[in-house]
């Protein structure tokens, strides 16, 4: 890692994750809803169609973000190394080497966060007690979060 530069914070990484989530959230409960309507509007045949569309849907609801949260965090990262909630808050995920990440690395940072989300965030809160404010995911990945002009 480079000495010179200048790690993004808790704060400004905690409010980007807010950001690209509430997005897609937003994003996903707002298709799910609009294709609801359309599928309420559908006449049902018989009431077996009417409880297979409703299942289907819910299964489609609920498997739908294991496929986006990983394209979107992968592709965004992968291009660029920001989210929207990144380039918002002004931070960029690189390698440790202050280089772009490449897809496979940002896939293999997409894994580390479900690592550090699943024993109650603790893999977020690492950085807090970490002298190079580094979560799990970022040290899974060989990355660190960086403010965007470290970058340019």
């Amino acid at each position: 890692m480079k000495d010179d530069v200048r790690q993004a914070g808790f704060v400004s990484r905690a409010m980007a994750l807010a950001i690209d989530s509430a997005l897609l959230g937003a994003l996903h409960c707002g298709f799910f809803l609009g294709l609801g309507v359309v599928l309420g509007q559908a006449p049902a045949a018989h009431p077996s169609d009417l409880l297979a569309t409703a299942i289907a849907y819910i299964s489609i609801f609920l498997l739908t973000p294991l496929v986006t949260m990983p394209v979107y965090s992968t592709v965004l990262h992968a291009c660029g190394g920001q989210t929207i909630g990144k380039l918002l808050m002004g931070i960029r995920v690189v390698t440790v080497n202050c280089e772009p990440l490449p897809a496979g690395g940002a896939f293999l940072r997409w894994v580390g966060t479900l690592v550090s989300a699943l024993p109650l965030g603790a893999g977020f809160l690492w950085m807090l007690v970490d002298r190079e404010q580094a979560t799990w995911h970022d040290r899974l990945a060989g990355t660190m979060v960086v403010a965007d002009e470290q970058t340019s």
